[in-house]
Order: C-alpha cells, then sequence, then structure tokens
C-alpha cells in the first residue's frame, strides 16, 4: 500500500492554539462537503480522523476549514511514544477500529488540556480570558476618567492629601502647615479676611454713581446752553457759530493766507499757493534750527518740535522779526521845509507784511533756482539768527528809539497826530 499523505502537522505549541482560537467557530459550522480530498487513506481511517478532528473542534482546539481545500488541523505536541503509536496505526490500514481514534484524540485533548494549565500556572491566561478581563477594564469607570488614560487634566489638591495623611502632614514644610492650619481656623470662624464679590459690588456701585453724577452735569449744561441760544421773538433757536476752518473766504491760518498772497505775481493764486505748500514741505523735512541765544525767537515749543508743525514754525519765525513800529518822514515838522522823522505803531498784520516782505528780498540773493528751497533757507535762517532780516529790524527800532522826542514836539506845535 502506497504511504498516506498527511497534510496534518504532527506538533503544535499552546502559543499557537491561542492565536487560533477565533477561528473555532468557523470549525463548529463546517459540513462533510469540506472533508479531506487530499488524503489517501481508506474511508475508515478517513471516517476515524473525521471524528477525531471533530472532537477536537468542540474542546476549542485549532482546526481551519477552506472550502474546496484540505483539513489543516493543527495538533497539540505529544510524546515521541504516542508518535510512535500513530505512526504503527497508520501502518495497521483499515484494522483499526473506531474506539481506537477515539482513544487518541482523548488523549490528544487531554495533553492541550495539559499545556493550558501550564500556561494558568505561569499566569498566562487563554485569549477569550484575556478578552473578557480587557472589556471589563475599559467599561469601568472612576472618578479620574477611564481607565487606562493619563490623568493630566485631573489631580488632587496638596491640602486635601495631606489632610487624609497625617504623616505625610508631620513631614511637610512649615508653609503648607501654617496655610492649612489658617485655612481650618477660618472655615471654623466662619468669616473671610477678604471678598472679591463685595470689592467688586463696591466698585460697580461707585461706577453708578459717579455715572449719575456725569448724566446730571451733561443735562446741566445742556439745559444752560439751550437758554443761552435762546432768543426772544425767533421761531427757532439760534445756530451755533461756525469756527473759522469752516468758512469759505478764512478757511486758511491768517498769516499763511498773508504770506501766500505776497508771493503771487499776476494774479496767479493757484501757483503761488504750490509754491507756498512747498516752502512747508521743506520746512517739515529740514533738520532742527540751532537757535541764537542772542537773536531768540518769541516764546514757542522747544527747537526740535518746530518742523513738526511748519505752520506754527513759519508763524514763530514772522512774529519774531517783525518790527514794532515804522519811521515816518514828516515833511515841514522842523521848520524851514525840513522834514522830522516820526515813529509810528503798527498793528499785527502791518507788522507781518513788514516781515514777510524782507524774507522774500533777502531770499532772492540767494543761488538757488527754486523759489520755494529760497524762501525755506532764509526762514530757517532767520531762525537761527544767521538771516539780515534780524538787522533791518534792528535799525529800524534803533531809529524809533532815536526819533521817539519828535512825537512831543509835533504835539506841541498842534501839528495833526498819527
Amino acid at each position: 500500500m502506497p504511504p498516506r499523505l498527511n497534510l496534518l502537522p504532527t506538533a503544535i505549541t499552546a502559543c499557537q492554539s491561542q492565536a487560533f482560537l477565533p477561528y473555532s467557530s468557523l470549525l463548529r459550522q463546517s459540513t462533510a462537503s469540506q472533508q479531506c480530498t487530499a488524503s489517501r487513506s481508506p474511508p475508515s481511517l478517513s471516517r476515524s480522523h473525521d471524528r477525531a478532528i471533530r472532537a477536537l473542534s468542540t474542546k476549542r482546539d485549532l482546526l481551519l476549514r477552506q472550502r474546496g481545500g484540505a483539513v489543516l488541523a493543527h495538533r497539540p505536541c505529544v510524546s515521541f511514544s504516542q508518535r510512535r503509536m500513530e505512526s504503527s496505526s497508520s501502518k495497521a490500514g483499515a484494522g483499526i477500529g473506531e474506539g481506537k481514534a477515539g482513544r487518541i484524540a482523548d488523549e490528544k485533548i487531554e495533553a492541550v488540556k495539559g499545556s493550558e494549565s501550564e500556561a494558568a500556572k505561569e499566569g498566562l491566561g487563554s485569549v477569550s480570558e484575556e478578552a473578557a478581563e480587557l472589556a471589563r477594564i475599559m467599561e469601568r469607570r472612576t472618578e479620574c476618567g477611564e481607565v487606562g488614560e493619563p490623568e493630566l487634566s485631573q489631580g488632587s489638591m496638596v491640602g486635601d492629601i495631606l489632610k487624609r495623611d497625617k504623616d505625610a502632614l508631620k513631614n511637610a514644610p512649615k508653609v503648607l502647615r501654617d496655610q492649612l492650619s489658617s485655612s481650618s481656623s477660618s472655615s471654623s470662624s466662619g468669616s473671610r479676611s477678604f471678598s472679591t464679590s463685595a470689592r467688586s459690588r463696591q466698585v460697580d456701585m461707585n461706577q453708578i454713581s459717579s455715572a449719575d453724577e456725569n448724566d446730571a452735569l451733561i443735562a446741566a449744561a445742556t439745559e444752560q446752553k439751550y437758554d443761552q441760544a435762546r432768543r426772544e421773538g425767533l421761531k427757532f433757536d439760534v445756530p451755533e457759530t461756525l469756527p473759522r476752518s469752516e468758512h469759505l473766504k478764512h478757511r486758511y491760518d491768517p498769516l499763511l493766507d498773508q504770506f501766500t498772497k505776497m508771493l503771487m505775481r499776476h494774479g496767479k493764486l493757484s501757483a503761488a499757493q504750490k509754491q507756498m505748500d512747498a516752502i512747508l514741505h521743506n520746512l517739515r523735512s529740514a533738520p532742527a534750527p540751532n537757535i541764537d541765544p542772542s537773536r531768540p525767537l518769541l516764546p514757542g515749543p522747544p527747537s526740535p518740535q518746530l518742523p513738526l508743525n511748519p505752520i506754527l514754525y513759519l508763524t514763530l519765525v514772522v512774529d519774531s522779526v517783525a518790527p514794532l513800529l515804522r519811521i515816518k518822514q514828516q515833511p515841514g515838522a522842523a521848520g524851514g521845509g525840513r522834514s522830522l522823522p516820526i515813529p509810528l505803531p503798527l498793528a499785527l498784520r502791518q507788522r507781518r507784511r513788514t516781515a514777510i516782505k524782507w524774507i522774500i528780498d533777502a531770499s532772492e540773493k540767494r543761488k538757488d533756482a527754486a523759489l520755494a528751497n529760497r524762501v525755506a533757507q532764509e526762514i530757517i535762517a532767520v531762525a537761527e539768527g544767521k538771516s539780515s532780516v534780524w538787522d533791518k529790524r534792528g535799525v529800524v527800532h534803533k531809529q524809533g528809539t532815536a526819533s521817539r522826542a519828535n512825537i512831543k514836539a509835533l504835539g506841541m506845535k498842534g501839528r495833526k497826530k498819527f
């Protein structure tokens, strides 16, 4: 008889049996149509092997059956004498009965049980028991969240731990012990040293009272203004006076407008306004002037702040260099047809006009081709006390001081006063 082709391994370990345990349910559902087709043993021996395999599958042994393929069964590890007995039984052929095959299957089951008991002694449970234990652990809830998660968001207060553990409280730092004793004394007395709610309530009350006072002041001021604006015989209230900047004819600064019109030639006001804009830009971008102590400017902001406001810069320079008076030659006042110099005071607009004329005349002597650059450089020179405009101003003031006696002589003669 040719040798039997056995597709069943003769040895299997306990770890391999546990790895294929989930397929035991599939083995129970196998039918007779999925029997081994690759075996060449007699029909009686095949039936005995099928019964042994069925008995092993009912005992959670590992058996994998595929449709249309051979049956691959992993048998537990047996001794050398059992393998010899199995080989002798295979040589016997068809004479082996079903009782002997069942006894061999029982011996294999006992061997599997022994291996499982040894694994249990070593602390290794079966796969199903481990899965059940893991599910039971994951379903359990604790106060700190799910078991197995890092307790990063949860924690216990140090004070609570020290209250529970008396030994830890004795060995704790003195600062913690004093803090716990003070907190326990305050909780027992029922009073608090500081209340944030009371402080916030007090702040809210202060804000409410101050808001009420402000509303009352605003209402009183509004009523007073309404009464002042009301005129007798008018149907509607008198409108408020518009500021100077909102007036069409007076929307520019007075000095700026006067300087622009003195720059104008042949009635071209737009061209003069462009030149004035360039002058202000040069004053803004120029460095701060170094003020000469012998020729100081009128009181104003410090020199480093003058370029920040070019209109104020220009106003301060023009008013500082503007003369306070002018000298008028009165003909025949000295007698014999001789003229007499008489000092006369100037108004604000007259003083500024004289200073602007001096600045423009002095700028024409500069070599720069652009008018805006020449005028801006002359204004900076006046601020630093280097311009010839200061000399003109000094000459006028000296003449006025020398001829101030002529005013009295002119009045004694009954002349017309100027």
